[in-house]
């Protein structure tokens, strides 16, 4: 055996378990979520004439990740805004009475910039909520 420290198993286990918990998933969650944040934002800021028309960029700016829930087993980040306009920009809809006109009915095509950040970028996402959770992990066991 080489000389240096003593690796006891159980103190790392004991270790780990103390690292797991909602304060460290709860980091795993928001890295996830600052990769779905920074997709959402370019698929909002797109131009073009199947996607959002920018004017004022209010709605990319607005969009955000926060903390969520969180126990000891589990943790969630929240990836949205609060513009009022986004969720009609997100699934498309009916829009009454739009532009001022009583009684006008517009349908609103959906532009989505949030789901496709999601699906189309899981393994981005899985990779910073994993690297997050082993970077606690080394600590943890150091």
């Amino acid at each position: 055996m080489a000389a240096g420290k003593v690796i006891v198993l159980e103190d790392n286990f004991n270790a780990v378990r103390n690292a797991v918990s909602g304060e460290m998933l709860l980091d795993a969650a928001m890295a996830g979520g600052n990769v779905i944040e920074g997709h959402a934002k370019i698929n909002a800021s797109k131009g073009g004439t199947e996607h959002l028309n920018i004017r004022t960029g209010a709605l990319v700016n607005s969009i955000n990740t926060s903390k969520g829930k969180k126990t000891k087993t589990y943790a969630e980040a929240d990836i949205g805004t609060n513009i009022i306009y986004a969720r009609i920009h997100e699934l498309g809809g009916i829009i009454k009475g739009a532009f001022g006109m009583v009684g006008m009915l517009v349908h609103m095509p959906a532009r989505p910039y949030l789901r496709p950040a999601i699906d189309e970028n899981e393994k981005d996402i899985r990779g910073a909520v994993e690297a997050e959770i082993w970077r606690n992990l080394n600590k943890a066991t150091r």
